[in-house]
């Protein structure tokens, strides 16, 4: 069956729920979390060995003209790479998988890194009669304010790609968890990282303050080099 890869990126859509979330609305944000994207995540994007997939980066309508003025700051980005409005996101979406059997969502955050092979691995990678979820559980925590690196592995970490029939996607389905990324293992799943792969890093800076935990939870390397090797590996 055919398929298309597609990236799924959050940078700002959930700010139109209001709460905490409208930080994401102010000029101050985006061009912060802009800069950390152009310097980590699309890096690692353009570093994939296999430039066969697509990447969704998805912002509210409500800041079009401030992203737009941001990204304007920036070299134009290839055309496998884009920013959409939330509002056109899934038209866009269906356009770019045309008559493809399948759809694979890969989720990625806006300031977080995947290994450059993932998507290779994603194209070669055989997954068995029903399928959901490919998971990668293991990978590394970059301090990015120390230059340092941990590694890490949970077992159901916000680093999946979901499998779907097209059709049925642009039809409506989506499969439901509970307790949101740590739910996924509990659908039908495989594992990508086997072997001692460690297909992602979390990339650790002065503003994602969720993740500022990680730091005091894993023992880290700060050898220069070691952690210069590493990071060659994803962007």
């Amino acid at each position: 069956m055919t398929k298309s890869i597609v990236v799924e990126i959050e940078f700002n859509n959930r700010s139109n729920r209001g709460g905490v979330y409208r930080v994401g609305l102010t000029p101050q944000w985006i061009k912060y979390r802009m800069s950390i994207f152009m310097k980590y995540t699309l890096q690692s994007l353009l570093k994939q060995s296999n430039q066969h997939f697509h990447t969704f980066i998805r912002y509210t309508e409500r800041t079009e003209a401030i992203v737009r003025a941001e990204l304007a700051k920036y070299p134009k980005l290839p055309s496998h790479i884009r920013f959409v409005a939330e509002n056109k996101y899934e038209d866009k979406l269906r356009k770019t998988v045309g008559s493809n059997e399948l759809l694979y969502l890969v989720r990625l955050d806006c300031d977080d890194t995947y290994h450059h092979t993932l998507i290779d691995q994603l194209h070669k990678y055989k997954p068995k009669q029903g399928t959901r979820a490919l998971i990668n559980q293991a990978g590394y925590i970059y301090d990015s304010v120390k230059h340092r690196i941990a590694t890490v592995s949970k077992s159901s970490p916000p680093f999946y790609t979901w499998i779907y029939k097209s059709e049925q996607y642009f039809n409506g389905f989506r499969y439901k968890t509970v307790d949101g990324h740590s739910g996924v293992i509990k659908h039908k799943h495989e594992i990508l990282t086997t072997g001692g792969k460690r297909n992602y890093m979390v990339v650790v800076h002065s503003k994602n303050t969720l993740n500022q935990r990680l730091l005091k939870r894993h023992t880290f390397i700060s050898n220069r080099a070691k952690v210069n090797a590493i990071l060659s590996q994803y962007i």
